[in-house]
């Protein structure tokens, strides 16, 4: 997930003890780029950059591990997004095939509920989707 803030990471990565779980923030793509304050009119620096958040059971040297294998770590994020945002997609997409099958069973609504179940299919998903056309 992309972040803005008018503080720059002071790592790549922080992690957050809860518990027995640590919850790593990763920092990744931070770019620094100038912007003017709407309050004051004054030039500031704000930081973008893309935030992802991996749950794991915490042990000590957690940290380490991390920063000895940090290109693994960090995908491992990235992907626990991707999958996190697919499922997000897939239960709205179940709901609309539901409405369908308790509403409609004509020729063109299977059309339609065989485009809502092939929308992981799709380039680029689960951040960009193309939905299809609900029937009238």
């Amino acid at each position: 997930m992309e972040i803005k803030s008018g503080a720059m990471p002071g790592k790549a990565f922080q992690i957050l003890q809860s518990g027995d779980s640590g919850i790593i923030e990763f920092f990744d793509n931070v770019i620094a780029e100038p912007e003017i304050d709407k309050m004051t009119g004054r030039k500031v620096t704000i930081w973008r950059c893309e935030k992802y958040v991996l749950t794991v059971p915490y042990f000590p040297g957690l940290a380490a591990e991390i920063e000895n294998n940090y290109a693994v770590w960090l995908k491992k994020a990235k992907d626990a997004e991707l999958q996190a945002e697919a499922e997000k997609v897939r239960r709205y997409r179940d709901g609309l095939l539901d409405q369908c099958d308790a509403q409609h069973v004509t020729t063109k609504w299977e059309t339609y509920k065989q485009a809502l179940r092939d929308v992981p299919e799709q380039i680029g998903f689960p951040y960009v989707i193309n939905w299809p056309t609900m029937p009238n």
